[in-house]
């Protein structure tokens, strides 16, 4: 399978700068109390230089959405936010902003005392009304942060701090990958706008994959008959880092999952892999996932939920943050359990790879 290792992400890249950064400062700084007060506010000031004032005409707007858009989404918040992870979205405020190409997709930041707490992304069904593409609650690490996207442009070189020429950023989304479109005056870039790296697109090559219609089978509608409610999420606290052990690559593709299924596999394991040969960029992927969420009809028992009437999210990427619909990966890629270490170093699960002395 062609997957390498690749370097970790952004937010990683950008905590070792911001240590870096603290290093110096502390260093330079004498021991006394108020001085190691005044390193904090100098810490405070260089990241502020980076995030507020570098590139200070990158942002994203808010439009006014559609009412029918804004009541889809109070009715999901308010059944989300009867369960953790997603409690504090009670009586939370939300800002609205179109995602492209064609404002198909909105991005919805749910919003608490200034700070964002999470975020939904809805699309227009073909058919009319919505469909929940995705979502997620925590306040980092969520697709879309202008103040990463701004400290990974300098911070990689792809635009120099100092750029006077015009840059222009749209938001873009292709079923279950968040895009950011940078455009300056001689280059288009193309970045996941969640880990944060560059994807390997031409303007031709990213437009058959954002024009792609969404799997809206898999997701919840707001639809007639539609209606279904939110089961307690799963999380359970697995590895979220695919390439913390590739021996993953070695185990075959799972084959079809449901919300039951899911669930015992991410208990008997902690997460799984998942990846699509081919096409990871298409989908930001290989990525872990480490829980999920059944949406049942109403008057539906558990154990029906693991029927194709449930529409079950997996939590996926670092963290378990993005709540993607299983369906949807389950037609785009593969799942693979993690391998097992027994006793005496031997491994469950998977198969010997090349040049193993096993």
């Amino acid at each position: 399978m062609n997957i390498t290792a690749r370097r970790k992400g952004s937010r990683r890249r950008g905590r070792m700068l911001l240590c870096l950064i603290l290093g110096l400062t502390l260093l330079a700084a004498s021991a006394s109390s108020p001085q190691a007060l005044a390193s904090q506010a100098s810490r405070t000031t260089v990241m502020q230089a980076v995030t507020q004032e570098v590139l200070p005409g990158l942002e994203m707007k808010p439009i006014p959405a559609p009412e029918t858009l804004q009541a889809f989404t109070r009715q999901t918040i308010s059944q989300l936010s009867a369960d953790a992870p997603f409690k504090e979205w009670k009586d939370a405020g939300t800002e609205v902003y179109p995602l492209g190409p064609g404002t198909r997709s909105w991005l919805v930041n749910v919003m608490h005392s200034g700070q964002r707490i999470g975020y939904l992304i809805i699309s227009a069904a073909d058919q009319g009304g919505y469909l929940l593409s995705e979502y997620g609650a925590g306040t980092d690490g969520l697709p879309y942060s202008m103040t990463e996207l701004r400290q990974y442009l300098v911070q990689q070189g792809l635009i120099p701090s100092n750029s006077s020429g015009a840059i222009g950023v749209t938001a873009l989304y292709a079923p279950m990958l968040p895009v950011w479109k940078i455009t300056t005056e001689n280059r288009t870039l193309y970045l996941n706008a969640t880990v944060l790296e560059t994807l390997p697109w031409s303007q031709s090559q990213a437009e058959p994959i954002l024009n792609a219609a969404p799997e809206a089978s898999a997701m919840l509608s707001s639809g007639p008959g539609q209606a279904r409610t939110p089961q307690p999420a799963l999380r359970s606290g697995g590895e979220d880092d695919p390439y913390a052990d590739l021996l993953w690559l070695t185990a075959p593709g799972l084959k079809t999952l449901n919300g039951a299924s899911l669930s015992a596999l991410l208990q008997e394991r902690g997460s799984l892999a998942f990846q699509s040969p081919g096409h990871n960029d298409t989908l930001g992927a290989p990525f872990m996932i480490t829980g999920s969420q059944s949406w049942l009809k109403p008057g539906a028992s558990r154990d029906q939920g693991s029927t194709e009437a449930a529409v079950v999210y997996a939590a996926a990427g670092p963290g378990g943050i993005r709540y993607l619909p299983l369906s949807a990966l389950q037609k785009a890629g593969t799942f693979h359990k993690l391998p097992v270490q027994l006793p005496g170093g031997a491994t469950l699960g998977s198969a010997v790879l090349p040049g193993s002395s096993r």
